[in-house]
């Protein structure tokens, strides 16, 4: 949206499918509704409510210049300053659909005096639409901390502004003037593209504050809320107010403060591969996304270095070769080594071999038959560099076709593991509420994170290194199965799980209770001990 001021006459443009104020308000119209434009401007607004949506559109306007160019668009069109006015004086015996308070609020020595009169000029079911900036936003604070209050010709602190809002301040006013907000939008504004963004990028208060008052700063629902988007009505009618931050705002504080804490921790990254047997092709292209996701967490800053440790478990010793030559193709940007010759230890104690030789202070435990997606490792990082509570991000899965898979699982009972690993598919069927209960299908999604699962899997552990430290890796004594639900538990008991669904990932396996008679046997085995170890839950 740009945006030129004379004599504080704000020229725009209106793209109907924009993500400014006036665009969104735009948009909340139907066609036909009367209309009150309080702050009109030049018009920009009435213009588009007349010509495309056909309202009957009324307003107000302070400067003459302004007034002169919207008028055309506008069945009464006012020139009053809007603190002497008496709305109810100039558009007596009218009642409007929506009266719209652009961008004006703020410009006002005491809003709530016009905000007063606004249920008095609704129709039935009429609606106040208004928007304010949000002075509580990330880089207007940290300016603030580093001993600036710089007013500009433009943006949150527009050198006209009068008034300055928080959401909770905005609130208070609208229940003041017996106004309750039924919706609750916002306008998202990246850093970068802020009047801040030469201080964010460098060499300005990014620089100097501290990680954790960075972390207060961004680590906030509001955090890059740059304008509030109100829609409310008057007061009397019941239910409940909107008052939570929309969730898109929220991700984006969050993923603006992974980014900044990684890059500042810049960490060294260790993984653990343990093969038997393995499917070469299928490696082959692990490796592949590995590269890809390796080279972009670098390129962003979040990754200093990584070593990779692929460890052989046979069959035999014939393996050493192809897996070098694999390893050699993959052309990884990290120092990579292969352990071979101590015959089949098992899954976990295999990982604790590439553990204790690495050094990063973040690990990544990954399965031969994992894809990682390019952004993955980045967005992990991020997430554990944002979160230092957090010692386990585990990824949102799907399967080679794009189903999803479900990782994480609350505790199994018995009777989970007997339906979910050997039940028909009839069967199944009859229990799958149960299954999905069990499998976290209600509370795991594309856009949340879900901190504390009881169970995450063990086909991609991103993992603080201090935490496995605390827990000593993994339990040899799973040879194979469970030893990720017992490393859950006991990771739990030291730090925080989380789902993390930035984090993507392709699995290619599953399903391992089905391959056969030996490997059903190597199941119960460790189901038994996970239970004797853990507490039965039969049902």
């Amino acid at each position: 949206m740009m945006i030129a001021h004379t004599a504080h006459v704000y020229h725009r443009t209106l793209d109907p499918n924009g993500q400014d104020s006036l665009a969104r308000f735009a948009r909340l119209i139907p066609p036909g509704s009367r209309v009150l434009d309080l702050g009109a401007g030049p018009g920009v607004l009435g213009r588009y409510l007349t010509e495309v949506l056909h309202c009957v559109t009324d307003g107000v306007e302070c400067h003459p210049a302004a007034v002169a160019e919207a008028a055309p668009w506008y069945r009464h069109l006012e020139c009053a300053d809007l603190e002497q006015l008496t709305l109810t004086g100039c558009f007596a015996g009218l009642q409007y659909d929506f009266i719209i308070c652009a961008d004006i609020l703020e410009h006002l020595r005491q809003p709530g005096n016009l905000l007063a009169q606004l249920p008095g000029l609704l129709a039935a079911d009429g609606r106040v639409l208004l928007s304010v900036p949000n002075v509580a936003y990330a880089g207007l604070i940290a300016e603030l901390l580093a001993g600036d209050f710089r007013y500009r010709p433009e943006g949150l602190l527009d050198e006209t502004h009068l008034r300055f809002f928080t959401r909770a301040s905005l609130l208070r006013l609208l229940e003041a003037c017996g106004l309750r907000p039924v919706a609750l939008d916002a306008t998202v504004m990246d850093l970068c593209h802020s009047e801040f963004a030469n201080d964010w990028a460098g060499g300005g208060w990014a620089e100097i504050l501290p990680p954790a008052v960075m972390r207060a700063l961004l680590d906030r629902p509001e955090a890059l809320v740059y304008q509030f988007l109100v829609t409310a009505v008057p007061a009397a009618p019941a239910g409940e107010p909107a008052e939570q931050v929309p969730a898109e705002a929220v991700a984006a504080a969050q993923a603006t403060l992974a980014a900044r804490l990684a890059a500042s921790s810049n960490p060294a990254l260790s993984i653990a591969i343990v093969t038997y047997s393995p499917d070469l092709a299928v490696l082959a292209t692990v490796l592949a996304h590995l590269n890809r996701a390796l080279r972009h967490a670098k390129q962003r800053g979040l990754l200093a270095e990584a070593h990779l440790t692929l460890i052989d478990n046979g069959p035999g010793s014939g393996w050493r070769k192809p897996l070098q030559a694999i390893l050699h193709a993959a052309d990884l940007p990290a120092v990579v080594e292969l352990l071979s010759g101590q015959g089949n230890a098992g899954y976990g104690a295999g990982h604790n071999l590439a553990f204790f030789r690495g050094k990063g202070s973040v690990h990544l435990i990954l399965n031969p038959d994992v894809l990682v997606e390019e952004d993955a490792l980045s967005e992990g990082l991020a997430f554990l560099a944002a979160h230092p509570d957090a010692g386990l991000a585990a990824p949102a899965a799907r399967d080679s076709q794009g189903r999803r898979q479900y990782l994480c699982k609350r505790y199994p009972t018995v009777l989970d593991l007997a339906l979910r690993g050997f039940a028909p598919a009839w069967l199944r069927r009859r229990w799958q509420t149960r299954l999905d209960r069990y499998e976290l299908r209600d509370q795991t999604n594309d856009d949340s994170v879900l901190w504390d699962p009881p169970i995450a899997s063990g086909c991609f552990m991103l993992c603080q290194r201090t935490a496995l430290e605390q827990v000593e890796g993994f339990r040899p004594d799973y040879f194979l199965y469970f030893e990720d639900f017992d490393l859950s538990l006991r990771l739990a008991a030291v730090a925080r799980l989380a789902y993390v669904p930035q984090v993507r990932i392709v699995h290619l396996g599953g399903h391992a209770a089905r391959k056969g008679l030996r490997h059903i046997g190597l199941f119960l085995r460790a189901a038994v001990r996970f239970f004797h170890r853990h507490g039965w839950r039969w049902w």
